[in-house]
């Protein structure tokens, strides 16, 4: 049973540093109010990824087959949802110097938080995908039901340590950030939701 905790530990970490949009949310909370802030996100995240452990493990053929009959169905519904969070942010990027991104964070409530995280991970196909191809591929494929279980819920484990450790760090390194730089930031979270959400509609 060592070599599914073992797997887990490794594919959890490389996980959490390939996030992408949900990764630099994490920092953006973490400045604004430490690993508490960036705890509501990233169990969203792993609320998410659980959602489709639970799909990969029972339902993986017919899940393939209705990626691939509703591919394009799926893809525009996730393109639309990080349009929409890319507008969010273009705004809010105007009005950091304002209002500034720690009050914005911390007016978010947790469920607000959770809500969004879990909105970006479970609308991205990419996702879904990645979870099909670990559980469908060596050595996740040939462990047994259980060790596939251990495996999942060691991987989720990992991606949550190290999400709350990149929010705690973002929060250490506060001090050092200067309104530009946080701005800058914003606007380039902005950016990642676009490009993701223009890479949807072409797929």
């Amino acid at each position: 049973m060592l070599a599914p905790i073992f797997f887990g530990i490794g594919t959890g970490f490389v996980m959490s540093i390939s996030l992408g949009a949900v990764f630099f949310l994490l920092i953006q909370a973490g400045l604004a109010g430490g690993w508490r802030k960036g705890l509501p996100l990233a169990l969203g995240v792993i609320a998410g990824d659980l959602i489709y452990v639970t799909l990969s493990l029972h339902f993986s053929e017919a899940i393939t087959e209705t990626l691939v009959n509703y591919r394009g169905v799926i893809a525009k519904l996730g393109a639309i949802v990080f349009l929409i969070l890319a507008i969010v942010h273009v705004f809010n990027h105007q009005k950091v110097k304002a209002q500034g991104l720690d009050e914005r964070l911390l007016q978010m409530k947790d469920w607000q938080l959770w809500l969004k995280s879990f909105a970006i991970n479970v609308l991205n196909p990419v996702n879904i995908a990645w979870w099909l191809s670990l559980y469908s591929l060596p050595p996740a494929a040939d462990f047994s039901y259980s060790g596939k279980w251990i495996f999942g819920i060691t991987t989720l484990a990992m991606v949550l340590c190290t999400e709350l450790g990149v929010a705690w760090g973002a929060g250490k390194i506060k001090g050092y950030l200067t309104e530009s730089r946080i701005r800058q930031m914003d606007l380039f979270l902005a950016v990642l939701f676009l490009a993701m959400g223009v890479y949807l509609f072409t797929v």
